[in-house]
């Protein structure tokens, strides 16, 4: 029991740099390469705004993944051509239940729901070969557990902004399940009028780091990392 328990503290100390950042370069971009050092090994270039995810950096680079175009991708960057989300105001947990967080701030006011995951009505497909590994739900794959299936799931997200009530669209949570509400945390970038919500989820398997973009009071995107 004391080696599991020593364990899990190693493991919660390696990934607890590890965050969402967004490119802030001088140039208005930032080059992504494929090794960390300089030389002809650039890869990708993104430009400012964009969101990553960073791992703890080693000596003047940081390893990132993020998704373009629809592809996962991995490579280094120079330390000082992010910012962390975590550099933005924080909008504060006001109200916290075992399925409702609220976070409160100068005019922004987010709830956050989850709710039990009703299996009985939905469409679950299991792998062919083993029908104890669930493969898709509601014919999408879904993130929070390793082919198990999931107990919650998020049942919505409401910004409020200056009195302006923003509905998150089902298609930007419905296939994420096991939400950790107590994980979850907002900043908000005033120069450029952006909210990140971001929350680290699992069942203990299948882990998943999430972030929503609010751009000038409307929903943008979402971006996920996994398999850490």
């Amino acid at each position: 029991m004391k080696k599991i328990f020593f364990l899990c503290i190693i493991l919660s100390q390696i990934n607890a740099f590890a965050q969402f950042a967004v490119i802030k370069d001088n140039d208005g971009y930032a080059n992504i390469r494929n090794e960390a050092s300089k030389g002809n090994n650039i890869s990708d270039r993104l430009n400012n705004g964009f969101v990553v995810y960073c791992f703890e950096p080693k000596n003047n680079w940081i390893n990132i993944d993020y998704s373009k175009n629809n592809k996962d991708r991995n490579g280094y960057l120079y330390k000082d051509r992010v910012q962390y989300l975590s550099e933005f105001t924080v909008i504060p947990l006001v109200q916290e239940t075992k399925n409702q967080v609220i976070f409160k701030k100068n005019g922004l006011d987010i709830t956050i729901e989850s709710k039990i995951f009703e299996s009985n009505s939905a469409k679950l497909t299991f792998l062919e070969k083993d029908k104890s590994i669930l493969k898709k739900i509601n014919g999408k794959d879904f993130w929070g557990t390793d082919g198990g299936i999931p107990k919650k799931t998020y049942k919505s997200i409401t910004v409020v902004i200056d009195n302006k009530t923003i509905e998150l669209p089902k298609n930007s949570f419905d296939d994420l399940f096991e939400p950790s509400l107590y994980n979850t945390k907002i900043n908000y970038d005033k120069k450029n009028d952006i909210l990140y919500i971001t929350s680290s989820n699992s069942d203990g398997a299948g882990g998943y780091e999430i972030v929503w973009i609010i751009e000038k009071g409307k929903y943008k995107e979402r971006k996920i990392t996994f398999g850490f």
